[in-house]
């Protein structure tokens, strides 16, 4: 395309600007897999601990529980961190078509949010969403470690 009009810019910017919107969507969407299959995948272990698993030993389970929580938490961690280099190259689309259009959106909101500089007023998404991912990640490591310890113990 050479030379399009700002109405034509206008219409590449709305489109670039809702495909961005689809990227959080479907980040939000990986967020929510990743929450519901490790809070399962933690009561089922809880079950099996707690009302017995049959010839497995205690120590197995957690060692097996562990690594696998570690594997998905760790594999969660990338797949937010994948989103956000995806959106950042979504964005820097926007800002550049920006440039050509009468008002540049997504800039001067990102101005008033102080660049995500300021807590007060913005949480940078990808500090909020990693929090989880690490905490479930400390709590399979915890599992690994005590059940390496119940393997020394014995």
């Amino acid at each position: 395309m050479t030379n399009p009009s700002k109405d034509q810019l206008l219409e590449i910017y709305k489109l670039h600007a809702e495909l961005a919107d689809r990227v959080s969507q479907r980040r939000e969407g990986a967020n929510r897999l990743h929450v519901s299959l490790l809070s399962a995948f933690l009561v089922f272990l809880a079950a099996l601990l707690r009302f017995g698993s049959g010839e497995i030993p205690a120590s197995v389970l957690l060692l097996f529980s562990g690594i696998i929580g570690m594997a998905v938490s760790g594999s969660w961690y990338i797949v937010i961190r994948s989103y956000r280099q995806l959106n950042k190259g979504k964005f820097a689309t926007l800002h550049e078509l920006e440039q050509k259009l009468d008002y540049p959106f997504f800039r001067r909101e990102w101005e008033f949010l102080k660049q995500g500089r300021d807590r007060n007023l913005y949480w940078k998404l990808t500090v909020v969403e990693t929090f989880l991912p690490t905490v479930f990640f400390l709590l399979f490591f915890s599992f690994l470690v005590i059940a390496l310890c119940m393997f020394c113990n014995q």
